[in-house]
């Protein structure tokens, strides 16, 4: 192994603690959690709302030398160098300790209680050593919170990893409870932070929010080929920012990104003439909360509307000459209004991914790519005064589709690991929103994601080949149906939702025992669900109920 002498290692280490570093898998750009497109180097000088930048990208602020791009890094990740200069032992850091580290040629930092030596990165990164040394010697999670909370650090950095930040407790005890029993602090709202990169043929909108904040993206064409509305959806506000851009762009957006566990959205844009911009534009920012897009509904015209199975139908609509496209936050779901006899029917349904679709060849893993249509799977009613109505629509009819709607708290799962899913009959769909999210999620990932789909014949059971390929493709997902019915030839287990079904998914002695749960039915199921889980001890607060 190849050390660097001009770093030193830690004090103190116990050469007998057999620590390990954790596993880091080999880097590829791919990897990092990166703006998509590099930025283009501009030689025209920069107008009053240029970013000034010398790569063209106003969150650079300085052009790297040769040899030092991000490839370069990457190579360097996988050489075998000892870059955390502890020669691969992973050693706990005081906050003392960490401070007499604080030099360009000595440099750690610590993140969300990591320490990394980004010693040998400093001629690597992006913004420049200046920049870079703002979060040396210190803890430097707000600041790298602040600037690119994007960025997956511990691939990046991985090499680097000194070992666990320890905490210098230096208050008396007195104090620490003063400050427990305090009242807690006011949540600082999220305000998206706006950025741009561009490519010679490509311009990249980028809006920043916080990890977990899940958010939704709205975006709506103008009349002019240089101007657009893109929303942001945070909980219950959206934040708007109309673009008057430098010139035309194409429509609809070539890629559209929203990493509900980053928090990133970015918004591919493809130049009418591919040139270098000295300015994304202009925009102006603003704010609406729920009350104001309350009764805000879109056109929206029928695509496809195709029988599924004995008592349901694939509906797909897309926005009334694309004018519109919409993202919705994980677990959120969107009201179908249409009229009839003279009134305004209205239901809540919540879109399937595309990949999940009857009609759909894509392989239920594959990458979410952008979405031009919003699709359901409906239930047919024949007392039902909207299913019905819908399940006699035709390609070329128009419905309207609110913004979407919901109250689910994706960052609440982030601490849980083992995950249990209960569904019955069509509440499946706000269930199908949560698979990938949770399977690609990176930071504390999961281990075992189990859903039990309850349904009433075999029969009636949706997307039973789509689960099963999901199930064949990722090990820590399985998927158990239970029917309600006996049938002749038996397959699946009869039963329904009680304490006794449940209580062998909880048994304390279980080391992947389930910590949460997600519910979607009818109300009579929902509520035997929760009664059934509280029952067995499960908090409320680990408990989260579509309802429909």
């Amino acid at each position: 192994m190849n050390y660097d002498s001009t770093l030193k290692p830690p004090t103190q280490i116990n050469k007998n603690t057999p620590l390990k570093p954790p596993a880091v898998s080999a880097l590829s750009v791919n990897s990092l959690q990166l703006p998509s497109s590099a930025p283009q180097n501009l030689s025209s000088a920069s107008n009053g709302t240029a970013s000034g930048s010398a790569t063209g990208n106003p969150r650079n602020k300085c052009a790297l030398k040769p040899g030092y791009s991000l490839m370069s890094w990457v190579r360097l990740c996988n050489s075998g160098a000892d870059l955390s200069g502890t020669a691969g032992r992973v050693v706990p850091v005081s906050l003392s300790e960490l401070a007499r580290h604080n030099q360009v040629n000595d440099a750690w930092m610590a993140i969300r209680g990591r320490v990394f030596n980004v010693t040998r990165y400093m001629d690597f990164h992006p913004g420049g050593v200046d920049e870079l040394m703002r979060g040396v010697g210190r803890d430097a999670t707000k600041l790298f919170d602040e600037v690119h909370a994007w960025v997956n650090y511990p691939q990046l950095l991985g090499k680097c990893y000194v070992g666990p930040l320890k905490g210098n407790v230096t208050t008396t005890a007195k104090v620490e409870t003063k400050n427990l029993i305090g009242p807690p602090p006011v949540p600082v709202e999220t305000v998206p932070r706006f950025d741009w990169i561009q490519q010679r043929s490509e311009l990249t909108l980028c809006f920043y929010t916080r990890r977990w904040a899940n958010p939704g993206l709205f975006l709506k064409r103008s009349t002019a080929d240089d101007a657009l509305e893109i929303r942001v959806q945070l909980a219950d506000n959206w934040h708007v920012f109309n673009f008057k851009l430098t010139s035309s762009v194409e429509w609809p957006p070539k890629i559209v990104r929203v990493g509900s566990e980053t928090g990133k959205i970015e918004v591919v844009l493809s130049k009418q003439m591919p040139e270098p911009w000295t300015s994304y534009g202009s925009h102006v920012a603003s704010k609406l909360d729920a009350r104001h897009v309350q009764e805000e509904n879109f056109d929206f015209e029928v695509l496809r509307c195709e029988h599924f199975n004995h008592d349901s139908f694939e509906l797909s609509l897309q926005s009334v000459k694309q004018q519109v496209l919409l993202q919705l936050p994980v677990g959120y779901h969107l009201d179908i209004q249409m009229p009839h006899e003279g009134e305004s029917l209205q239901r809540s349904y919540t879109p399937v991914p595309q990949s999940y679709l009857p009609s759909s060849s894509d392989q239920v893993d594959a990458e979410p790519s952008l979405t031009r249509s919003q699709d359901f799977l409906i239930k047919y009613y024949e007392n039902g005064a909207v299913s019905k109505q819908l399940h006699q629509l035709h390609p070329g009819d128009t419905v309207q589709l609110s913004l979407p709607r919901g109250n689910f708290d994706l960052s609440k799962l982030e601490a849980h690991r083992n995950i249990l899913l209960l569904a019955a009959g069509s509440g499946l769909t706000p269930i199908l929103s949560l698979l990938q999210p949770l399977l690609r999620r990176q930071t504390n990932r999961i281990e075992r994601l189990h859903l039990l789909y309850f349904n009433k014949t075999a029969s009636d059971i949706w997307l039973r080949n789509k689960l099963l390929a999901l199930q064949a493709s990722d090990e820590r997902f399985s998927c158990s149906h239970i029917l309600s019915q006996t049938e002749e030839e038996q397959q699946f287990q009869t039963g329904r939702i009680c304490q006794e079904l449940l209580a062998p998914l909880f048994e304390e002695q279980l080391t992947e025992r389930f910590s949460y749960v997600a519910i979607c039915g009818p109300t009579g199921f929902n509520t035997a669900a929760v009664d059934s889980l509280t029952g067995l001890k499960l908090k409320l607060n680990d408990i989260h109920v579509f309802q429909g």
